[in-house]
């Protein structure tokens, strides 16, 4: 098969190539360098045993938020097309490791009662038990600006966000693995946050300066 140029290609197809690109800002992103935080707005109501702090700490896992658009087919001339119409955000998940006080699961359980209590089933105003969930990507321990503390490189911020589903927890004699507790939350929209307004959350995203947890 004859071969043709491309225009705009790479110069070399190489590790020290790739090694050049994935360095040049930082190095690669690693998934397991992140942190998360939660802050209902009724937090006195929910947070008995004050633990809404270690959840940054406890939370093993999640997923940052994506975004979609939904579209219509339209037909003019020719083939069809899809026109947007409106952004649509999915739940996402959060993993945390429990302590035997099972404080974490009390938090969440409060939580959901507080949006319907069980012994009446009316629900609260959404701006009663929502809250503002702010994700980080972070670096390593030691980065380009010399830091031997991780820093915040990208944030997310989750608006209007409140558990809708606490899933069940297996438990089993058959190993002696950590409890873990998954809760799926809901959001209005996120939004990327930058370096210069996220004082309100408590967190430096800025270059050179470290994440204090809360």
């Amino acid at each position: 098969m004859p071969s043709f140029p491309i225009d705009n290609a790479p110069e070399a197809l190489d590790m020290d190539s790739f090694w050049k690109v994935s360095d040049s800002f930082g190095h690669l992103a690693k998934s397991c360098r992140f942190a998360v935080r939660i802050i209902p707005r009724a937090f006195n109501e929910i947070d008995e045993g004050e633990v809404m702090g270690d959840l940054t700490y406890l939370c093993e896992a999640t997923e940052f938020p994506g975004r979609g658009l939904q579209s219509i087919d339209l037909h003019y001339y020719g083939p069809n097309f899809k026109l947007p119409f409106q952004t649509e955000y999915q739940d996402i998940n959060m993993t945390f490791l429990c302590r035997n006080a099972s404080f974490e699961r009390e938090f969440f359980d409060n939580w959901m009662e507080y949006i319907n209590p069980t012994n009446t089933f009316d629900f609260q105003y959404r701006d009663n038990y929502s809250s503002e969930i702010t994700m980080f990507q972070m670096s390593d321990f030691e980065d380009e600006y010399g830091s031997e503390t991780p820093l915040a490189t990208y944030a997310f911020t989750l608006y209007d966000a409140y558990p809708v589903l606490i899933n069940p927890q297996p438990v089993t004699w058959a190993d002696d693995n950590f409890q873990r507790l998954t809760v799926t939350f809901t959001y209005s929209k996120w939004r990327r946050r930058n370096k210069d307004d996220l004082d309100d959350t408590q967190y430096q995203l800025v270059e050179g300066k470290s994440v204090t947890p809360p």
